[in-house]
């Protein structure tokens, strides 16, 4: 079962988005020079995982697709959404029952994205509904 947040977590919503961007970031920065900072990165993950509580491989995912033109990155999220509830994985409710709120919000944020011709892409806009 996933790990919950605890309620002072939840109250604080977890990693503010500046600070995973920021990490993301320095975690990409030393990434571009692995052959002569390979150690560094590890340490920059080692330390947001440490510092934040975040999940490392779901950081270094995130951390990778940010690296990615945004039609690729699209792909692989829509595709890991997809396979995740065709795999069963959503059905595990109690694992995800504390982020009902988030999934909802990313839900209203696309739905009013629709209202703005051209905002969003049909096919984005058909997973919605």
């Amino acid at each position: 079962m996933a790990k919950k947040m605890s309620g002072a977590d939840a109250a604080r919503g977890g990693v503010t988005s500046a600070d995973l961007k920021r990490v993301i970031e320095d975690i990409n920065r030393h990434k571009e020079n692995a052959s002569e900072h390979a150690g560094l990165a590890g340490k920059a993950t080692q330390q947001a995982v440490e510092r934040f509580g975040l999940e490392k491989t779901a950081l270094t995912f995130n951390a990778r697709l940010s690296r990615m033109e945004a039609a690729k990155r699209q792909g692989i999220l829509r595709s890991q959404i997809d396979y995740a509830d065709k795999l069963g994985f959503f059905d595990e409710i109690d694992a995800f029952d504390d982020l009902i709120d988030v999934l909802e919000g990313i839900v209203r944020k696309a739905r009013a994205r629709e209202d703005k011709p051209g905002a969003i892409d049909p096919a984005v806009a058909a997973m919605t509904h």
